[in-house]
């Protein structure tokens, strides 16, 4: 048995269970897992459906909803957890129109990218997003803050600043084409609505079109959830051809996500988040940036 991350949990560090055997085309880890939950990481592991980026992905996706259960089990990286039973493959379609958020949009597009009226536009926009993802606070805006904390560690300045932060503070905008029903399970999605959360950077792509001067803030919301080591969407870019500002934005994204209260799971302590980080460094993101992020979190 063999997962793309380092994994490991114990419930009241007692160990119940561990790797079975070996996956081709995964990296050996070992796992350490309650004996119920390890039957649903083998099931998972083993679908043949599943390319190793999707589990990567799957896996974190399922920490972030809160499917790892966090009373009694202390969890170290990243553990994935798929739901026992396959559900029916129905075809999801992408939500009809944006939920009046393009008409909420249409009067600022020509705005210049440091006027404060678009500013306080999109800050109105993304809370209905937010709260569309099971968010109790304001994710884009923590997200925004803790992207130019980054970029400025990093010496991001000038337009490229500017650029971080509307990218930032939109990052998640296309998720309004995606079902609410999606966006908040817990479980394992089917292929089709995996195949649909995919889009949805593509989604803001083509919300933010109409914005003329925004080049580059979609260049950046496009390629916000790209890896390190290829595995991301939605064009599998690797290492330094992901644009920096767009790693910043996905690594800022992951830790937001892990360290923010969601209507259906607590926050996860700040330990369980910095080990998540450190085990994705040189993998999942650019590890001079996992550095430099948990450098300014001490």
């Amino acid at each position: 048995m063999t997962l793309p991350c380092q994994h490991s949990a114990t419930l009241e560090n007692k160990p119940l269970a561990t790797a079975p055997s070996s996956l081709p085309g995964f990296v050996e880890q070992n796992i350490v897992l309650p004996q119920r939950l390890w039957n649903r990481v083998e099931q998972f592991a083993n679908d043949t459906a599943r390319e190793p980026s999707e589990v990567v992905a799957e896996a974190l996706r399922l920490l972030i909803t809160g499917a790892v259960p966090t009373a009694s089990t202390a969890v170290s990286g990243i553990v994935a957890i798929a739901d026992a039973v396959e559900e029916p493959a129905v075809e999801p379609t992408p939500v009809a129109g944006s939920g009046g958020v393009e008409i909420q949009l249409a009067d600022v597009h020509a705005e210049p990218t440091d006027s404060k009226k678009l500013m306080d536009r999109l800050l109105q926009v993304m809370e209905t997003v937010d709260k569309r993802d099971g968010f109790t606070g304001s994710h884009s805006g923590a997200v925004t803050k803790l992207a130019l904390q980054l970029g400025d560690a990093h010496g991001v300045t000038g337009t490229a600043r500017v650029e971080l932060e509307l990218a930032a503070l939109v990052h998640d905008l296309g998720k309004m084409r995606v079902p609410e029903e999606i966006l908040s399970k817990r479980g394992r999605l089917t292929a089709e609505e995996w195949a649909l959360v995919k889009q949805y950077p593509e989604f803001g792509v083509e919300m933010l079109r109409p914005f003329e001067h925004l080049q580059g803030v979609r260049d950046i919301v496009e390629s916000h959830q790209e890896r390190w080591d290829g595995s991301g969407y939605p064009r599998a870019l690797e290492g330094d051809a992901v644009p920096l500002a767009a790693q910043i934005v996905g690594l800022c994204d992951v830790y937001a996500v892990l360290t923010s209260e969601r209507s259906y799971r607590p926050a996860l302590d700040t330990d369980t988040a910095r080990q998540t980080i450190e085990a994705g460094a040189g993998r999942l993101w650019n590890p001079e940036l996992v550095r430099k992020l948990l450098e300014g979190k001490r």
